[in-house]
């Protein structure tokens, strides 16, 4: 079978060469030039009428070729597209008398214009659309119009046969709903749409010729996206169901690549965890000696490249909780637990980091009573919160880290002395990637994924986070976790002693 192509009649070669070059790079459409109504008689009694998708057609020519080609492209049935260099009413109205798909003008300013419209009709034949009209007139009248820009359309003649079609085919991108029906009106059949299918990406359009105009609004309210009152010109009836497809298309397109990132994440992180996990472990071998006694230069090189596998270590665990927070796997293995043993512990390990800034942590955490928590993820909670505030604390300061006990709840708080956050970047804290204004002190990385896991983990547990910060005089994190009553059963089972 030949390649796509198209019929091209023009006798500007600057139009031509224009529309040949781009739609090809566009769409990869080849271009085959006819002058008459006859040359497009003989390509098609050569049996290639198939691989003809369109017949573009100057109509800067002579009227009657125009006709013509108009003629005998209708004939072999293949929908053909008015163009010309500039805009004429009387060219307007000469496409319409003829039935064109539309007309187009090929400006020198914007001479991709025709191939961007050739493409975007192209693209039209896999975009499906139901019309649900009680009136068999209005809906033939409306698939003659949509079928005219090459989309594939359904019809229901009921609310009921709507919403059977909906759910027979989920890949319809635009819905076109009148209002007045007997059996349910447009707004209503437009709530139950939105309400059934609320992850779903469709377009809703309302129509109405019979309706106060002030019914657009209560289509609007109503989950809507856009609203016609007839009567309306073909044009506009395709530029408001192209623009509710193409929205559609760029919110599956989001999601299509959101889908990706995800999975790259998740791969990515796996990938990392082992090689770095080698490279601590290895490390850790010299430095104890195991590979036989090593100078100081050399130990101080082994803790460089163990300290630097375990912040692969930890990038990597933090990309896998983002990955489970995105799709609502991160799921706590809730186990009978010590918290004040737990943050002893994280804080012990980030005192390490803190001393090389000179930074000191001051500690006070009672004892508590034994907790349901995931010992593995409050641990990551804890690191994230202590290397932010070291992060962002400039030399020989204070980090301060508390656990106070409530009737039905622990908080915990770990405060800096910190540049603070600004009150407009508080609803960008915990969401992942965010970048604010306030840098860490000493040139330290961050992807800013620590905050966003840090709300995950805490929302998992049943808890809430917050900070309560005043810009210059630091910032100090909080979270809570239920104090749930711990059955003696369930004791055996605790981690920390």
């Amino acid at each position: 079978m030949s390649d796509p192509r198209f019929l091209l009649a023009s006798d500007n070669p600057l139009l031509a060469s224009g529309v040949i070059r781009h739609c090809g790079a566009l769409s990869g459409l080849g271009a085959v030039p006819v002058r008459t109504a006859d040359d497009v008689a003989v390509l098609l009694a050569g049996g290639d009428q198939g691989t003809f998708l369109l017949c573009l057609v100057d109509l800067a020519l002579p009227e009657e070729t125009v006709r013509g080609l108009a003629a005998a492209a209708t004939v072999g049935g293949i929908p053909w597209l008015a163009v010309a260099e500039r805009y004429r009413p009387d060219y307007r109205e000469l496409a319409q008398e003829l039935d064109a798909i539309d007309f187009v003008v090929a400006e020198v300013e914007d001479p991709q214009a025709v191939a961007r419209f050739v493409d975007r009709l192209l693209k039209n034949r896999s975009a499906r659309i139901l019309v649900v009209e009680d009136s068999a007139f209005m809906r033939l009248f409306l698939r003659r119009n949509l079928r005219h820009y090459q989309f594939r359309v359904h019809l229901a003649a009921s609310p009921a046969m709507a919403l059977a079609i909906l759910e027979q085919r989920p890949d319809i991108t635009a819905v076109i709903i009148d209002y007045d029906m007997p059996e349910q009106n447009g707004v209503e059949l437009t709530r139950t749409i939105r309400r059934r299918y609320r992850q779903r990406e469709i377009c809703l359009i309302g129509i109405s010729g019979k309706a106060p105009r002030a019914i657009s609004a209560e289509f609007l309210k109503s989950g809507g996206d856009d609203y016609l009152h007839k009567p309306f010109e073909r044009e506009e009836l395709y530029c408001r169901v192209l623009h509710g497809v193409e929205a559609v298309e760029r919110m599956l397109e989001i999601k299509r690549l959101e889908r990706l990132r995800r999975m790259f994440l998740s791969m990515l992180a796996h990938d990392l965890k082992s090689p770095a996990g080698g490279i601590v472990g290895a490390a850790n071998l010299i430095l104890d000696g195991v590979c036989g006694e090593i100078g100081g230069e050399v130990r101080e090189m082994a803790a460089v490249i163990s300290q630097a596998g375990r912040r692969l270590c930890t990038l990597a665990s933090n990309m896998q909780d983002l990955t489970r927070l995105e799709t609502g796997h991160l799921e706590p293995v809730l186990t009978v637990s010590r918290l004040d043993a737990l943050i002893m512990e994280r804080a012990r390990l980030a005192e390490a980091t803190a001393s090389g800034k000179g930074i000191r942590l001051e500690i006070k955490v009672p004892d508590v009573p034994l907790m349901l928590f995931d010992p593995d993820l409050i641990a990551r909670l804890l690191d994230n919160l202590l290397s932010n505030a070291v992060k962002f604390s400039p030399a020989k300061t204070l980090v301060r880290l508390t656990l106070a006990v409530e009737e039905n709840a622990v908080t915990v708080r770990v405060g800096d002395q910190g540049p603070g956050v600004l009150a407009e970047e508080r609803s960008l804290l915990f969401k992942p990637f965010e970048r604010l204004s306030a840098k860490p002190t000493a040139g330290e990385k961050s992807l800013g994924l620590g905050l966003a896991i840090a709300e995950g983990i805490v929302t998992a547990h049943g808890g809430r986070i917050w900070v309560e910060s005043v810009p210059g005089q630091g910032a100090t994190f909080c979270f809570t976790l239920p104090l749930a009553p711990v059955e003696f059963d369930q004791i055996d089972d605790c981690i920390c002693s």
